[in-house]
């Protein structure tokens, strides 16, 4: 029997799997909010994103994930297949994510310099460049802190988040994940 979870937008129960979600990963999105999301995305959109070279995610005024790059795949999405729609510490596989707040609404989220940033230059409409930024996050069963520079630019009405560079530090082991 397929695994159910709940759309990160919608909030509706649906069958993890398949083109939509990975089973294994509490996070997805359903396949109406997705179709809503790439409608979003525009074809213009996603080849400009494509032909950056650092790791970059464009995300809504509700911070969620609707156009990344391959090399943002690379550096942070270990599973498959990555559903845009996401808030964007889902994607990138923030522990805080996962409480029951979710991304962006917990007391930790008020701290992440990625959040802060991208509600700053979407209320102001500046770039902000080479902001410091601590994302915790399990990665092969082990809990791992990134240290990253991000800068945050306003494309419209979007948000483009780019990940200026990025070193992983391995958290000492604990039973407690």
């Amino acid at each position: 029997m397929p695994a159910k979870t709940l759309c990160s937008n919608c909030m509706r129960e649906f069958e993890a799997g398949g083109i939509f979600g990975d089973p294994n990963s509490p996070f997805g999105v359903c396949p109406e909010c997705e179709e809503i999301f790439e409608r979003q995305q525009g074809q213009d959109l996603k080849k400009y994103v494509d032909n950056l070279m650092l790791p970059t995610l464009v995300v809504n005024q509700g911070l969620r994930v609707i156009a990344f790059n391959g090399s943002f795949l690379k550096a942070f999405c270990e599973w498959s297949p990555k559903p845009i729609g996401l808030l964007t510490g889902e994607l990138l596989g923030c522990l805080n994510a996962l409480l029951a707040e979710r991304c962006g609404g917990s007391s930790a989220c008020l701290d992440c310099a990625i959040h802060r940033s991208a509600l700053e230059t979407l209320n102001t409409g500046k770039l902000q460049k080479n902001i410091r930024a601590q994302l915790t996050r399990l990665e092969g069963g082990r809990k791992v802190r990134r240290e990253l520079l991000v800068s945050t630019d306003k494309l419209g009405d979007l948000i483009k988040i780019t990940v200026d560079s990025f070193y992983t530090v391995l958290e000492p082991f604990s039973d407690d994940i």
